[in-house]
């Protein structure tokens, strides 16, 4: 069936899998409003080459949630299709992958890897970069993620961010090429509740 196979291609992490549900505060319901309406129109989004921030100075509040979420009603929408990669969508998390693609020099099975993911990244019709600038992004780092990011955006291919720190914060922590092609280029929606993991 695609959609096993889009599931297992995403990456989505196994916690994310699962219909995990999301009650907002009272100042965060309008946010979550808005972020339920793009779900909804995911496909609309997608074909127009949006792009969407999800932001809190908060971790735990959904944001992952919330761009996984939409990952996954994108595969329902398309799984009456075939991709030529078979990856209509991707979720990566920033940290890690970065931390991947310096292991890889030394590890062929993570290079091997890597690549695979490097490749989707160009190809599928959306990706979630899960939190961008979590942790200080060397020059390096941040070059890498603007290949894949202006290619992306130059290509009105859709994209997701989620991140722990919102816009202001964003431009003193990424270069200004980074700043514009994720905050510039995006619908930007902030969370302001705290912590609901363990509640």
């Amino acid at each position: 069936m695609l959609k096993d196979l889009y599931l297992k291609n995403s990456m989505i992490p196994k916690r994310y899998l699962e219909d995990i549900p999301l009650i907002p505060s009272s100042r965060d319901e309008q946010t979550f409003i808005e972020l339920n309406e793009i779900k909804k129109d995911i496909r609309g989004f997608v074909n127009r080459g949006d792009n969407l921030l999800i932001c809190s100075n908060s971790c735990g509040n959904g944001k992952t949630t919330f761009a996984t979420k939409m990952l996954k009603s994108f595969i329902e929408e398309s799984s009456m299709f075939t991709y030529k990669y078979d990856t209509p969508v991707l979720f990566v998390n920033v940290n890690n992958f970065l931390n991947d693609k310096k292991l890889a020099i030394n590890d062929k099975a993570i290079a091997n890897r890597v690549k695979k993911i490097e490749k989707a990244i160009l190809t599928a019709k959306l990706v979630v970069f899960d939190d961008i600038a979590d942790k200080t992004l060397s020059e390096y780092d941040m070059n890498t993620m603007y290949y894949w990011l202006d290619y992306r955006t130059s290509n009105k291919m859709s994209c997701i961010y989620t991140s722990n720190q919102t816009p202001p914060q964003l431009k003193s922590t990424l270069n200004g090429k980074m700043y514009s092609r994720i905050v510039n280029y995006s619908i930007v929606k902030e969370i302001t509740d705290g912590d609901h993991r363990g509640c």
